[in-house]
């Protein structure tokens, strides 16, 4: 029998740390009297942003602005915030149920080791996962790209068919999709209206059913 592997996005997914990220940056853009695009925003969600929206708020007030600044101060807010985020509702008996199962799991992030490892490491989540895969080991390529999936499938050593993603943003199903993986949603509080057209399953949180049932669900959907 193949060996099964567990996916999670890190990101909304095992923290909530789209909150924050969305929070600090209307903040930001507030303060220099200009309303956050949240259509904008959305579209974005579970992709590498980098500064694409200091560029979009420079666009949007017709003037130069100091990237650096602006991103440093945004980061310090976001920060601050992100410290106080627990691990999200569920995710802690799936990995508990995974692990006897000796299901494989993994970690596949957008966002750089630099943010993942400090956040996985501060809740004590960092040694569940045989690998954290993040942008920058695929070069920087960020979903809705397959890249980090893709990644990780092979340094877990398992097919597509034998393996399952958790995912929580659009971007991030579309990339799971892409890889031939099976994808359950458990989508983060700012885009649950959004489009998630092709998930295997889609819960509004991740212990609305037990975690074996969950996992007997997925794996025994081949």
């Amino acid at each position: 029998m193949a060996t099964n592997a567990l996916i999670l996005d890190f990101d909304g997914t095992i923290i909530d740390t789209e909150t924050p990220a969305f929070e600090s940056t209307e903040t930001i853009w507030a303060r220099h009297g200009i309303e956050f695009p949240m259509d904008w925003w959305l579209q974005g969600m579970g992709t590498d942003r980098k500064s694409t929206w200091v560029k979009e708020l420079e666009s949007r007030l017709g003037r130069a602005i100091d990237h650096d600044q602006i991103m440093d101060e945004r980061q310090r807010i976001k920060n601050k915030m992100t410290l106080s985020q627990p691990v999200l509702p569920g995710i802690v008996k799936l990995l508990d149920a995974a692990e006897r199962r000796n299901i494989e799991m993994a970690v596949g992030s957008s966002s750089p080791h630099s943010w993942v490892d400090q956040h996985l490491k501060r809740v004590g989540l960092y040694e569940r996962f045989s690998h954290v895969v993040c942008r920058d080991d695929v070069g920087g390529v960020a979903k809705p790209a397959p890249d980090v999936f893709l990644r990780a499938l092979e340094l877990l050593g398992v097919s597509a068919e034998s393996a399952a993603v958790i995912e929580d943003s659009p971007n991030g199903l579309k990339a799971a999709l892409a890889a031939g993986l099976r994808t359950v949603v458990v989508p983060n509080p700012l885009v649950k209206s959004l489009d998630f057209s092709g998930a295997f399953a889609k819960y509004e949180a991740l212990d609305d059913l037990a975690p074996e049932q969950l996992l007997d669900l997925i794996f025994d959907a081949e």
